[in-house]
């Protein structure tokens, strides 16, 4: 009996570890489906990372050729306007009317204007506008405050 009762024994303890296998393989397989999945993720954050990167990459590509075309264009604005004042004065120099009215004094409509705030955004706009009275039609002539 005591063969029997040892060979059941370690028949137990073979299912035993049989048993204690399976599940340790099952764990790590789990775990290995875990880190698949995690490792997918991350793959996928970095392509979208490097996705990011490359369209501000080209938008900024993009904004320093728009910026090199503007900085082109002001200087050749900058160009011609430096060529209207010298023509302009040129002229004052040559002509005396010219030169009487451009000494003269400004109509009191510019004046106002001069004397007004800038504007410079749509809630200054706004708040303007809200402030003041409203624009005039095209065709209605200058307004007057």
């Amino acid at each position: 009996m005591n063969a029997i009762a040892v060979r059941l024994g370690a028949i137990a303890l073979v299912v035993l570890a049989l048993v204690a296998g399976w599940f340790y393989v099952k764990a790590l397989r789990a775990e290995l489906v875990a880190a698949q999945d995690a490792a997918r993720t991350a793959q996928e954050a970095v392509d979208r990372r490097d996705a990011t990167i490359a369209d501000l990459q080209t938008k900024a590509r993009d904004n320093a050729r728009d910026l090199a075309q503007l900085e082109t264009k002001r200087q050749r604005i900058a160009a011609e306007l430096s060529q209207y004042d010298s023509d302009f004065e040129a002229l004052k120099h040559e002509n005396d009317t010219l030169r009487a009215w451009a000494d003269g004094a400004l109509p009191d409509d510019v004046v106002r204007l001069y004397k007004r705030p800038a504007i410079t955004g749509a809630d200054e706009y706004f708040s303007a506008m809200r402030a003041r009275h409203a624009l005039h039609a095209a065709g209605d002539g200058p307004a007057h405050e």
